[in-house]
């Protein structure tokens, strides 16, 4: 089990680290032409959701494989998955089915790493 969940934090901390430095460094115009929903957004917003995507791709794997304050980690996961409720709501709006279904997966995906982190760090033994 902990190589699955190892697995899956460095699945996602790759996603999430690749998208938010998109968004964090690539020029607006070249966003705008990648993604769809990009034109709904202030600049400066959309480089504050990389901020969030890079600081929560460090925060699901780190602290929990550092074993440096732990708690950062179901932390970090909880922060993602809210983040991409959000993006589920702005597909939702525009009605992007697919998007919706692959925000709900990673919410799911996150929320294994999270709760599989928290029962780790209170010692709870599941097997």
């Amino acid at each position: 089990m902990d190589t699955v969940i190892l697995v899956l934090q460095i699945g996602l901390a790759v996603l999430f680290l690749y998208f938010g430095s998109l968004k964090m460094f690539m020029p607006i115009d070249k966003i705008e032409k990648r993604v769809t929903w990009a034109n709904d957004y202030a600049p400066s917003r959309l480089k504050f959701f990389g901020l969030l995507e890079v600081l929560g791709a460090i925060g699901i794997i780190l602290p929990h494989q550092l074993d440096i304050l732990p708690i950062l980690t179901p932390i970090a996961a909880t922060g993602l998955a809210r983040v991409m409720a959000g993006a589920a709501m702005v597909h939702l709006r525009r009605d992007e089915i697919k998007m919706i279904l692959l925000n709900i997966f990673i919410i799911f995906l996150l929320a294994g790493i999270g709760f599989n982190t928290l029962l780790e760090i209170l010692g709870v033994n599941l097997n």
